[in-house]
């Protein structure tokens, strides 16, 4: 059997001395909330999966979707898979009821190890007593499809679920680590936590991590993502979006196209609506030219919309400020209100 201590440091049998992304090396720099946003096969998840394997108490692995998760319960979609191979263990997930069960097989008794739980069905687990739980792995948190929940809203459903009062009682916050690759920033966690333009800042700066108390964000590099250009794979998609992606961790799905903050004087406001994300987005015309502005300053003075009244919105204004949006006449103060606009304009 194989010693653990080589997936701990990055290395995996048959690999060249590339240095591979370890969570080991920040293990004691993690928050409540961990977001890890990075190249494709730069080493995130072997080495979450590898570190949720070391601790002592179970952890959740957690999907967006439970078909998703159903995938990871088979031998074709088994995510310890190649740890398996590198380690000499035997560590598979099987469904129980609504959730999963992560056990190892390599002694002569299945040893539990871990929970497996769909984030879009976890409300109907919300009176489970998760207390032995100290982490929570969430993969593939980002996608460019949208999904058919409330994402944030869940999450938080979640985190209170597994957390509840353990702070109270003298006990440290779970730890959860959510990892994904640079698809999009259009997304309901970094949103509604408001980290897109923090995530915007560190990318203009070039900075790779960020923390306060609670979060820490981090966007890590790899000379695997620079080794990998010269892959046949890479060679033929050189240039496009899904290499940026992949290889430079650029979110090149996204568009920010006319985020600049404008001078409220030069506009007069035109109305204010409620999106489903509880927060209301602020329109405002510009007195002298056709052109819009949507941001967070909002003036009482003017109609407001609330989510129920959206055909009356499209009918008062909101077809004529689609128009102006497919026109690029509408500019934003953030890319989160660009993003609100663009889901509530259908662009």
């Amino acid at each position: 059997r194989k010693s653990r201590s080589a997936a701990a440091a990055g290395v995996r049998p048959g690999d060249k001395l590339l240095e591979y992304y370890d969570i080991r090396k920040r293990a004691d720099k993690l928050r409540a909330v961990n977001i890890i946003i990075g190249g494709r096969g730069i080493g995130k998840s072997y080495s979450a999966l590898s570190f949720m394997l070391e601790q002592t108490a179970p952890f959740v692995y957690m999907r967006n979707t439970d078909v998703q998760l159903k995938e990871s319960s088979t031998v074709f979609g088994n995510p310890f898979k190649r740890l398996n191979l590198d380690l000499g263990i035997d560590v598979r997930m099987s469904a129980e009821g609504k959730h999963y069960l992560i056990q190892d097989y390599t002694g002569n008794e299945p040893k539990l190890i871990g929970y497996g739980a769909a984030l879009s069905t976890f409300k109907n687990l919300r009176s489970v007593d998760l207390s032995d739980v100290e982490y929570c792995l969430y993969e593939e948190f980002i996608e460019l499809q949208p999904l058919r929940f409330r994402q944030f809203d869940a999450f938080a459903g979640f985190y209170e679920t597994v957390n509840r009062n353990r702070e109270l009682q003298g006990r440290p916050p779970l730890k959860c680590i959510l990892l994904s690759n640079s698809q999009t920033m259009n997304n309901d966690i970094l949103i509604n936590y408001g980290l897109t333009e923090r995530i915007i800042g560190m990318i203009q700066r070039g900075e790779r991590v960020w923390s306060n108390q609670d979060i820490r964000i981090e966007l890590p590099q790899s000379d695997v993502s620079e080794a990998k250009r010269d892959t046949a794979h890479y060679r033929l998609i050189a240039g496009t979006k899904a290499a940026a992606e992949a290889l430079d961790n650029e979110f090149a799905y996204d568009s920010f196209r006319n985020i600049k903050v404008q001078n409220l004087r030069e506009y007069r406001p035109l109305c204010m609506v409620y999106t489903d994300t509880g927060y209301p987005v602020n329109f405002w015309q510009h007195k002298g030219e056709q052109k819009f502005y949507a941001c967070s300053t909002p003036d009482f003075s003017v109609p407001r919309y609330d989510d129920y009244q959206y055909p009356v919105f499209l009918r008062d204004c909101g077809l004529r400020l689609r128009e102006a949006s497919v026109r690029g006449l509408i500019w934003y103060e953030s890319y989160d209100i660009k993003v609100n606009v663009d889901n509530l304009l259908k662009c």
